[in-house]
């Protein structure tokens, strides 16, 4: 008789979403990552960097960042050069095509949680301040890194309900740290593997059912459950989501 296969650890569960994520950071949404700022958390942060192009957007927001720097506002140099009111980006349009790394953002104000989910929403960023207007493209995933306490709140739930992964990573210590994850070439070939893999009706089913045996009520966990099962048989080599 087969033995069962232990059960991943934290870590390995930690890099099994980093590559997820990896392979399609805007359609999951993003990583919940609870962590004490640290070698662990920075070594979590490194690998998932390195899952993802040449290149791609990787932008930390700041706790106390301005509503002003997040949406953009009026270009004055601009504005002066051309006589008439001209807009710049701002971090969240930065992020398009790539990641919005929160920082403390179990702390962050209802205005950027507001405008970061909104962003997460629509894949773009709306300006309308300061006299000037304009529409940004913004698809990028978010990685919340939470700082919180046992008896503190969290990252907001509005946050929260739109990433896909939440990952615990304050009891593992850098010994700890014993798979190095996926690579680069595995996120390639499993992003072009992923529009043709399919979820069928069964499979479906059931992860609705384990969500509703869970007292889950939000529609967006199982729609994220959904798409990460398609992503993990993109990662796997496969063009259907399997049972397990």
């Amino acid at each position: 008789m087969n033995s069962p296969a232990a059960a991943p650890s934290p870590w390995q569960e930690a890099q099994t979403a980093a590559a997820c994520f990896a392979v399609a950071p805007h359609w999951l949404g993003g990583i919940v990552l609870r962590a004490c700022p640290g070698p662990v958390r920075d070594t979590w942060l490194g690998a998932l960097r390195e899952l993802l192009p040449d290149g791609t957007p990787w932008r930390a927001i700041p706790q106390h960042v301005t509503e002003a720097r997040l949406l953009g506002g009026l270009d004055l140099a601009a504005t002066l050069r051309a006589g008439r009111p001209l807009s710049e980006r701002g971090l969240l349009a930065e992020c398009d095509g790539g990641v919005a790394v929160l920082a403390m953002a179990e702390r962050a104000s209802r205005g950027t949680v507001a405008h970061v989910s909104a962003a997460l929403d629509t894949g773009e960023v709306l300006l309308e301040r300061e006299g000037v207007a304009g529409r940004y493209a913004a698809r990028f995933g978010a990685v919340a890194l939470d700082e919180s306490l046992d008896d503190e709140d969290g990252v907001s739930p509005v946050v929260q309900d739109r990433l896909a992964f939440h990952i615990d990573l304050r009891h593992v210590g850098i010994r700890d740290l014993d798979d190095p994850g996926a690579d680069s070439d595995l996120i390639l070939q499993a992003r072009e593997r992923l529009p043709g893999v399919q979820l069928r009706e069964a499979e479906l089913q059931a992860l609705v059912a384990v969500a509703l045996a869970l007292g889950v009520d939000s529609l967006r966990a199982t729609l994220l459950a959904a798409r990460v099962a398609r992503v993990a048989a993109a990662l796997a080599g496969r063009d259907a989501v399997a049972r397990a």
